[in-house]
């Protein structure tokens, strides 16, 4: 499918990420505290009023990802000296992880605000109406992988989320449009209203030019 005008120099790059170990121990942790919900309550509640203690804590010290990994580093030791109280039953690092893998995600969601705001930035310069702000995925490779970009007008904000996914059966790929606002400030992506679904690129390649061509439509 072919794409709007990706702007100065194409679609931004491919934010900078964190080991895969790093990511797969977060995800393990969050795994293991989860059950609690269920069958110790108010164990679960101790154990997530010291993830928001210690997450404040790395929100202050971890501006930025090697910050934050080399906190990850200290594991368990994240504890010690910081003010937030064990939790009886509940191991150390399992809080530690867990609060950075919450300040991860909200590391990486002001990255990619700020890829964002600068694609916005550089095609205003270059004099363009659209351009590609976000994208993730490789459209040749859809559906058997994710594929999704965002399109935004660069005057407005207002933005068009294109996505290929696998239909129902797995078998073909799904063509969706989605409307959105990127914030003027933040860079912050608001995802909207569906705009349509399609099984032809062509077809939906058309209703992503009607809808960028008419003002206030996404």
């Amino acid at each position: 499918m072919a794409s709007s005008d990706t702007g100065p120099g194409g679609p931004p790059s491919p934010e900078p990420g964190l080991p895969p170990a790093v990511l797969r121990s977060w995800d393990e942790a969050e795994a293991r505290l989860f059950p609690l919900v269920m069958a110790q309550p108010e164990l679960y509640q101790q154990a997530l009023g010291a993830i928001q203690q210690l997450l404040g804590l790395l929100r202050e010290t971890c501006r930025d990802l090697p910050a934050l990994l080399a906190a990850h580093e200290r594991s368990g030791d994240l504890l010690e000296g910081s003010g937030v109280p064990a939790v009886p039953g509940v191991r150390p690092g399992l809080i530690a992880a867990a609060a950075c893998a919450t300040r991860y995600r909200e590391l990486v969601a002001e990255l990619a605000a700020a890829a964002r705001l600068a694609a916005l930035a550089r095609a205003r310069e270059q004099g363009l109406s659209w351009a590609v702000v976000e994208e993730s995925g490789q459209a040749d490779r859809a559906p058997y992988v994710p594929y999704q970009r965002v399109e935004a007008e660069v005057g407005s904000g207002r933005a068009v989320i294109v996505s290929i996914g696998p239909d129902e059966t797995l078998s073909r790929a799904v063509y969706r449009l989605d409307a959105g606002q990127i914030d003027a400030a933040s860079g912050a992506l608001r995802i909207g209203d569906p705009l349509g679904s399609y099984l032809d690129p062509d077809e939906c390649t058309a209703a992503l030019r009607r809808t960028q061509a008419t003002p206030g439509s996404a």
